[in-house]
């Protein structure tokens, strides 16, 4: 029959020796090595990536047409089309949005639908 092993007593993590032993001259443990400061160039607004990401969000806004962001934030407020109707009526108001002629195709447009819903009835 074999001995059952016994499990090893756990160990101690090494520490400072005791009073005597450094009074004796022991060896001292290493002390911990300080934590690295940052040395390198400091940040300034024109570092800042929060400032630089503004500052790109600002210069996109400015080129986009001021329609289109309105359609995107009504968009936004309502939630995406959910039926046919809607996601037509949304491709033609973004169709539209992008002429650059001052919303004279879109009256012209809307007339021709008026004058034939009228028609039709």
């Amino acid at each position: 029959m074999s001995k059952p092993k016994l499990s090893k007593p756990a160990q101690k993590s090494p520490a400072k020796p005791g009073l005597l032993a450094r009074l004796f001259g022991a060896e001292q443990p290493a002390a911990a090595k300080p934590a690295q400061k940052y040395t390198g160039p400091a940040k300034s607004e024109s570092r800042d990536p929060r400032i630089l990401l503004a500052q790109q969000i600002r210069a996109i806004r400015a080129r986009l047409n001021p329609q289109i962001l309105r359609l995107g934030e009504k968009i936004a407020r309502k939630g995406p089309p959910t039926t046919d109707q809607d996601r037509a009526t949304l491709a033609i108001e973004l169709f539209l949005a992008q002429k650059d002629d001052g919303g004279d195709f879109a009256a012209k447009l809307k007339a021709r639908l008026d004058k034939r819903r009228r028609s039709s009835h």
